[in-house]
């Protein structure tokens, strides 16, 4: 007997983590070096200033931060399922919404930058006046990246997204220095520097368009897309929510930071410790990044061990490498506020005090961003609103204006520990309770049982293994009832396929694995077969009396199910074959 294993989707899974990882490292790393560069080039203060407006750039990353995520998972779940169709409705519906609210940004930045502007600290407002305006001016620019680089990676192809985030980034701060430093356009130029970076990488679009790989096509054909728009919204809604809550939280806090601490010395060290969440999701981000596209698309095959295997692996990852973070910033603190150009040295022990104090949030967080970007994507949407609302309304803004007032900067370092902690008790105890009221789900990934029969197996890429699979499937399908003609048909097509990819799919001769799927649906019988081989599409190729092929199985394997479908999706091959359920 057959058994299933993970070293397909395993290989498919380092397959992506490195682009996340890299993508995610060059954001991440990118804002690290803004703030390094301005805190150096710049001052303290302007330091301090663009960390006071972050909630601002929060609310004008959001439609493509959100959208991207959302409608990521959405097209996942859909390219899943094989539906091509809306999937590229859900693709192209984000992209316009996305844009047009990015549009309004850039239209109101001249009337509102001021505005936002005098409402943080007055002794700061000269310096965020001019990064707020250039940031929604070119919001546009940013959206559209986000966006673009969020679909190409769910479009099977995370290499060039990757590429695309590194290239801006490279551009972004070659740019900055010759905006600050040769043409001294000040915080005008650190803000620009990101648009124009996106700016020159754009050119990767073309190489995405061109790319065979893609599946996805922009579409104006929306008639009906309105269904797809929800799903993407409902998807997007949690981390939505997020960085507006987020945004409010913050921008209140900022603001009643400037009132408070009016020793500047204390605003500096504020803007050291703010800025500690990029130096986590430079390593950490990249991991749970994987979710929308890899767990999106289990979950819509329905892949539930797939879906288990890969949801326990970036789990556990990202915990792993939170763990080393916190453990050398714990004992490198002064390393850590050095970079930031903090230079302090008669409150050198009070920053490295509050740095440290501050990384024991970090676990806390880095579960809580976990839980924002996976329930979602498997339609479980509730732990993810419950994380958002807890974490951002329940806790963050009332403790940290309470403890803020009563015990300055050490208020607002004990209130985020309290906030992240809080948030995660919360979210599991609702999914402990749920699953004990509802009896479903497996514990916090809430993978639930389907209900289904399934066989479920991999095999290696051995010939020999295409008719003895072939074999325990038509076994399989008699033990459940369904009549001889249908399991014979299912288990004649499984071999053709399999012997096809063995023998045509791989050019090396090292072992590879394929993973087969049978599902007794209600009315129904599915096939699926996965192998990471090089791409072949059963429903559009010819009879071919060559040679080099002999494609007079496929020709008939075709004709023996009801229907074939193809698709290839995460860089592998996904035929299914199905057939209507007919029981003995």
């Amino acid at each position: 007997m057959f058994e299933r294993n993970s070293k397909l989707i395993n290989r498919k899974f380092y397959q992506y983590l490195i682009p996340s990882i890299l993508t995610i490292f060059a954001m991440q790393f990118a804002s690290l070096l803004d703030g390094i560069i301005v805190g150096n080039l710049l001052g303290s203060e302007a330091l301090s200033a663009t960390s006071m407006v972050v909630p601002i750039l929060y609310i004008a990353q959001m439609p493509g931060l959100a959208l991207g995520v959302g409608g990521s998972i959405v097209v996942g779940n859909l390219l899943g399922k094989r539906d091509l169709e809306k999937a590229n409705k859900a693709f192209s519906i984000c992209f316009l919404v996305g844009i047009g609210i990015a549009i309004i940004f850039a239209i109101l930045a001249p009337v509102i930058s001021l505005l936002l502007a005098n409402l943080f600290a007055p002794s700061l407002a000269e310096l965020t006046y001019p990064y707020i305006l250039m940031y929604l001016v070119t919001d546009p620019v940013l959206v559209f990246a986000l966006l673009l680089a969020s679909f190409m990676s769910v479009d099977n192809n995370p290499k060039l997204s990757s590429s695309f985030y590194i290239g801006a980034n490279i551009v972004k701060i070659s740019s900055m220095f010759l905006f600050i430093q040769v043409f001294k356009w000040g915080l005008y130029g650190a803000a620009l520097s990101t648009a124009f970076g996106f700016f020159v990488s754009f050119i990767h679009l073309i190489f995405y368009i061109r790319s065979k790989k893609r599946t996805l096509s922009f579409t104006f054909r929306l008639k009906g897309s309105l269904s797809e728009l929800k799903a993407s919204i409902k998807a997007s809604s949690a981390v939505a929510i997020n960085y507006t809550l987020a945004a409010i939280s913050i921008f209140i806090i900022n603001i009643y930071v400037g009132i408070l601490l009016i020793d500047m010395s204390q605003l500096v060290i504020f803007g050291v410790i703010s800025n500690m969440v990029f130096v986590f999701d430079l390593f950490a981000g990249g991991i749970y990044g994987l979710v929308p596209t890899l767990c999106g698309i289990f979950y819509g095959e329905k892949d539930m061990y797939s879906l288990r295997r890969i949801t326990r692996q970036i789990y556990l990852l990202n915990l792993g490498v939170t763990a080393i973070l916190t453990v050398l910033i714990f004992f490198l603190p002064g390393v850590y506020s050095a970079i930031f150009g903090y230079s302090d040295s008669a409150n050198q022990e009070t920053c490295d005090f509050f740095v440290r104090l501050f990384v024991f949030s970090f676990f806390a967080t880095e579960i809580n961003m976990f839980s924002g970007n996976y329930y979602p994507s498997i339609e479980k949407n509730v732990p993810a609103y419950i994380t958002v609302v807890t974490r951002q309304a329940l806790f963050l803004l009332p403790l940290t204006l309470a403890l803020l007032h009563t015990h300055g900067l050490l208020g607002f370092t004990i209130a985020k520990i309290a906030t992240e902690v809080g948030a995660t008790l919360f979210t599991y105890i609702y999914i402990f309770i749920y699953e004990k009221i509802k009896k479903k789900g497996k514990g916090i990934f809430m993978i639930e049982t389907m209900d289904f029969i399934s066989y479920d197996v991999s095999i290696n890429n051995d010939i020999q293994n295409a008719s003895r699979v072939s074999e325990e499937i038509s076994q399989f399908l008699l033990e459940n009832k369904i009549d001889n003609r249908t399991s014979q048909m299912l288990s004649l097509a499984s071999e053709e396929l399999i012997l096809n990819i063995i023998t045509y799919g791989y050019k090396n001769q090292k072992q590879n694995y394929i993973d087969v799927n049978v599902k007794l649906m209600s009315d129904k019988i599915l096939l699926r077969i996965r192998d990471d081989g090089m791409p072949f599409d059963p429903t559009k190729y010819e009879f071919d009396n060559s040679e080099e092929y002999s494609t007079s199985g496929i020709l008939l394997m075709t004709k023996l199910v009801d229907s074939v479908n193809y698709m290839r999706v995460l860089n592998l091959n996904t035929t299914t074959f199905e057939m209507k359920k007919t029981a003995i």
